[in-house]
This record gives structure tokens, C-alpha cells and sequence, in this order.
């Protein structure tokens, strides 16, 4: 059974490596991860591909769709613009409104947290 999301703390690289990609002529497309060969090409220098690479060799023999059904459906949206703003939406949703997920945060000098006051 494999889990039906993005897992929190793996979850960055894939939110990094698609703001990566906005606006970057390497790939004309989020479907361009179903490209062996291409995915082999821009791994080494592009974080979301490198992410899909990992996952392919990891979970060789599966196809795509079943080992990671929400990166495959994400693989249909038009831009990565889209693909961005969808996994900052997601990140916050999954990750940083989830009490048992945030309560683990450490906050110092570069993510600092200001009490409100009444």
C-alpha cells in the first residue's frame, strides 16, 4: 500500500524543484517527468527531476501512477506556475495548519515566531 500523498517532510524538494521550473525553457511541461530520458537528463540539475529519478529507482517495476498517484496527477496540470501555487496550497494545508505536524517546528533566528498581543 503506498501512501495517497506527498509525505511533510519530503514534501520541500518537490515544492522547491517546481518553483525551480516556473518560467524555465528545459521543460515545456509538468508532464515532461513521465520522460525517462529527459528525467535522467535534467536530474542532475533540477531538484523536482532529481526527486522523480529517486522515485523511479526506488520503486522500480511499479508503474508511475500506482507508486505515486498524487505526483502523477499533478504531472496534468498545465504550467509550472500552476504546479507552484498548487504545492505552497498543499504545503500549508498538509503541513503548517496541522497542529501534530507544526508543534514539532523549531523556531530561532531564521524562522522566528512573534507572540500576538491582545
Amino acid at each position: 500500500v503506498y501512501k495517497r500523498q506527498i509525505d511533510d517532510y519530503h514534501f520541500l524538494p518537490f515544492l522547491f524543484g517546481a518553483a525551480e521550473l516556473v518560467n524555465n525553457p528545459v521543460t515545456s511541461s509538468p508532464d515532461d517527468i513521465h520522460s525517462e530520458s529527459l528525467t535522467d537528463k535534467l536530474s542532475g540539475e533540477y531538484m523536482y527531476f532529481s526527486c522523480i529519478k529517486f522515485i523511479r529507482e526506488v520503486k522500480k517495476g511499479v508503474p508511475f501512477g500506482e507508486s505515486s498517484p498524487i505526483l502523477n496527477d499533478i504531472s496534468a496540470t498545465p504550467t509550472w506556475t500552476k504546479v507552484a501555487q498548487g504545492m505552497i496550497k498543499m504545503y500549508q494545508g498538509e503541513v503548517l495548519f496541522k497542529h501534530p505536524v507544526i508543534k514539532h517546528m523549531y523556531f530561532g533566528s531564521l524562522i522566528s515566531f512573534d507572540e500576538a498581543t491582545a
